[in-house]
């Protein structure tokens, strides 16, 4: 009876509280089917955002190894300029010098071209004084003459090559200054947007880096074409949001599908790659700048990677593009630690145009490098990312 009972109740209980369960269960249901649509509606914003952002880093990147360049192109027609200015001051002297020479011997011919004639009416009566001062301009000037037609010729053509030279080297700073306009137009652009996706996404952080990783993994499984550029995409976005560590989820994740089995680093290297890994590893925190090559203030990927080796005794190009044709190339099987891993083409402009540092050892093992990746981001470790990546070299 009392097992009877305590079923009636407990049907009746439930009956009598069948209404407002189902009222608290459609309060809880229907915040959740709202906060789904928020996440997804905050997903195609994140998204769209995400997209201007990386588009823009990724034209920051490229202006910056442009401006790079053409910084050093300037250099080297200062450099230019000053030599040849130094050869005109040269041969401004050497006309002045030899202009005194023509005035003095002018002078002396005329005073002493009479005596002379004089002497020379004793054995040829024909012979005049203004005869005899021919002759002596004719055999003691034409020399210095001669001399002074040819400085002055060089000097026409050094005239002429410099303003060249100058002229170049106007365009280049005018090149080179719409190039840093364009940057700084970018880096406003890119904080704008930036500051448009925090707000965005404060709510959402952990959701949008598992959006990011699940877009870059898709793509990383798919065949598509694009897929280069769709995980660079995720790398960026999910860094905007998370920073460094949100970025090397990301790349993590594709490295488990796809991570080539050719790469296979060490630990050991040599001195000098040690040390110049040393050098990286001692600005870790540093921010990513464009253009930037100092320590403590700012690096580009090319920068940091310039700078550490140059710790080590070995000088190497500026830009990531020139580091990869003038470096010896290195198979991917034999990385040790300072080696240079390069790519190319990340954002469509079919050139090499990013690269980083092996580190061999570190939070990823010996799939570990340490990098300057982009606006946004500090010098950090990171795990190797192989979109993109067309090899390695060793200075």
């Amino acid at each position: 009876m009392d097992a009877v009972r305590f079923r009636r109740t407990t049907t009746l209980r439930w009956t009598f509280l069948l209404p407002a369960v189902v009222g608290l269960l459609l309060t809880l249901v229907v915040p959740l089917t709202k906060a789904e649509a928020s996440i997804a509606s905050a997903k195609a914003e994140i998204a769209a955002l995400s997209a201007t952002l990386a588009q823009l880093e990724r034209q920051s990147e490229v202006l910056a190894n442009k401006y790079d360049a053409d910084r050093a192109n300037l250099v080297s027609l200062d450099n230019a300029i000053y030599r040849l200015e130094a050869q005109e001051t040269t041969k401004k002297g050497e006309i002045a010098t030899t202009s005194s020479a023509l005035v003095n011997t002018l002078v002396r011919t005329y005073v002493d071209g009479a005596a002379e004639a004089q002497i020379l009416s004793l054995f040829d009566q024909d012979v005049t004084k203004s005869d005899a001062r021919t002759l002596y301009q004719d055999e003691v000037l034409g020399n210095l003459k001669s001399l002074d037609t040819k400085l002055s010729s060089q000097k026409t053509s050094l005239d002429a090559t410099l303003a060249q030279v100058a002229l170049k080297r106007s365009e280049a700073a005018q090149q080179t200054a719409s190039i840093q306009a364009t940057l700084a137009e970018n880096a406003r652009n890119e904080s704008s947007t930036r500051a448009a996706l925090a707000t965005v996404t404060a709510a959402y952080r952990t959701q949008i880096i598992e959006y990011e990783v699940a877009v870059a993994v898709s793509a990383a499984r798919s065949k598509k074409s694009d897929k280069t550029a769709i995980i660079s995409n995720a790398v960026a976005a999910a860094s905007a949001v998370g920073g460094q560590t949100a970025a090397n989820q990301v790349l993590a994740a594709v490295n488990a599908v796809n991570l080539p089995k050719t790469i296979a680093g060490t630990t050991a290297g040599t001195a000098q790659g040690l040390a110049a890994l040393a050098a990286a590893k001692s600005q870790i925190g540093v921010p990513y700048l464009w253009g930037g090559e100092t320590p403590g203030h700012g690096f580009d990927c090319s920068g940091l990677v310039q700078w550490a080796w140059a710790k080590a005794g070995i000088s190497i190009p500026r830009t990531s593009e020139t580091q990869w044709a003038d470096l010896q190339h290195i198979s991917l099987s034999e990385l040790r630690p300072g080696d240079l891993l390069f790519y190319y083409n990340l954002d469509d402009d079919n050139s090499v145009d990013h690269v980083v540092m092996y580190a061999g050892s570190g939070p990823w093992g010996t799939d570990t490098i340490i990098a300057a990746a982009h606006t946004g981001t500090d010098v950090s470790l990171a795990p190797i990312f192989t979109y993109g990546l067309i090899g390695a070299a060793r200075p």
